[in-house]
Formats: C-alpha cells, sequence, structure tokens
C-alpha cells in the first residue's frame, strides 16, 4: 500500500466533503478505516491518521506534497540534516573513485 497516496487520496476526500469532515472529526480511525478498507491495519490506520490530522491542522493545503512527506517521516522517522550531509558526502566519495 502507498501510504502517501492514501493520505492524499484521503486529504482530498476529507476537504471535498463537508459531511465526510465532521465524520473524521467525530471518529477519524473509523473514517479511515472506511476510505482504506482491508488494506491497512490498524496501526497504519493509525499513522495515516496522524499525518491527515497534522496536514488538516496546519491550516492551508498549499504545499500538501511536503507537508504529507514531513508528517510521514515524523511517523516513520526520518533521518536528521546531518546523517543526511554524510550520506551525500559518501556518494560523492564514491562518484570520485
Amino acid at each position: 500500500m502507498d501510504i502517501k497516496a492514501e493520505i492524499e487520496k484521503i486529504i482530498k476526500k476529507i476537504t471535498g466533503d463537508k459531511d465526510l469532515s465532521e465524520k473524521f472529526k467525530k471518529d477519524p480511525e473509523g473514517t479511515v478505516k472506511g476510505i482504506v478498507g482491508d488494506k491497512a491495519d490498524n496501526d497504519t490506520v493509525k499513522k495515516i491518521v496522524d499525518a491527515v490530522k497534522k496536514a488538516l491542522g496546519s491550516g492551508a493545503l498549499g504545499g500538501i506534497g511536503e507537508k504529507i512527506t514531513g508528517a510521514l517521516g515524523g511517523i516513520f522517522g526520518k533521518k536528521k540534516d546531518d546523517e543526511k550531509k554524510d550520506d551525500e558526502k559518501k556518494d560523492d566519495e564514491k562518484k570520485d573513485e
């Protein structure tokens, strides 16, 4: 399952449907489970709910891709900037060899 795609789909549905938005506010896990069906286990549903809440809670949905990536990074653990720089440096060194 492409979690990022599911989150984007859910956000579009929730922001485009007032009734679904209200349902999400009252029962976020049930709403997400209803949308994704049996494709996601309970832990994945909770992660999706957290990411959707974070994206929707930020107010404007402009740059939603970046918000989703940031939310997923927080959920799944993203690399620290120093680790990214070290990885890039190693890649550059490999290219020079």
